[in-house]
């Protein structure tokens, strides 16, 4: 298998790593994370779809249309963990305009429910609509501006832990 893996580092859970993914798991010491995708504008989400399969071939990656969609996927994942495998965190990366989306009713039920294996929840948001983000409670674990590069969820994730380790992922390009 090429391309890379997305994990979190067993011993830090905050700390989102990315490996090269031949050899998966051998070399690599974390749980791997499921990724959680929803962007309204369906173009724009099958490229980033199609690019996130490239660039993380070993992560399962789920998309939702909604932010109905969203809450009901996390919600089975708590009713019916997967006895075969331990609980994984979940990357999830949901758009400002999802339909369905309430405001942040919906990000408010996401944070209540108890995930197992964690999660971490970046909201993709339009050209200086992060400062009126802010505003609402509750926030996003982080914000990217859409759309975005593979660099800037890099340098998301790593505010969440030791930023060095990201220097050695390779650069890809999200379509716009």
């Amino acid at each position: 298998m090429t391309g890379m893996v997305l994990f979190v580092d067993k011993g830090r859970p905050r700390r989102w790593c990315v490996a090269k993914a031949m050899g998966w798991p051998g070399h690599v010491s974390g749980r791997i994370a499921d990724i959680l995708f929803g962007d309204y504008d369906r173009d724009r989400a099958e490229a980033t779809v199609a690019a996130l399969k490239r660039s993380l071939p070993a992560n399962e990656l789920h998309v939702v249309r909604s932010g109905c969609e969203a809450l009901a996927f996390l919600r089975q994942r708590d009713l019916q963990p997967d006895p075969e495998r331990p609980p994984r965190p979940i990357l999830a990366l949901l758009d400002e305009d999802l339909s369905g989306m309430a405001g942040h009713s919906i990000l408010r039920s996401m944070l209540k429910l108890p995930l197992p294996g964690g999660r971490t929840i970046i909201l993709l948001v339009g050209t200086g609509r992060v400062i009126v983000h802010r505003q609402w409670a509750p926030e996003p674990d982080g914000y990217l501006v859409k759309p975005f590069a593979f660099h800037k969820l890099r340098a998301c994730l790593g505010s969440f832990g030791e930023a060095e380790s990201y220097a050695r992922i390779p650069l890809l390009e999200l379509p716009a």
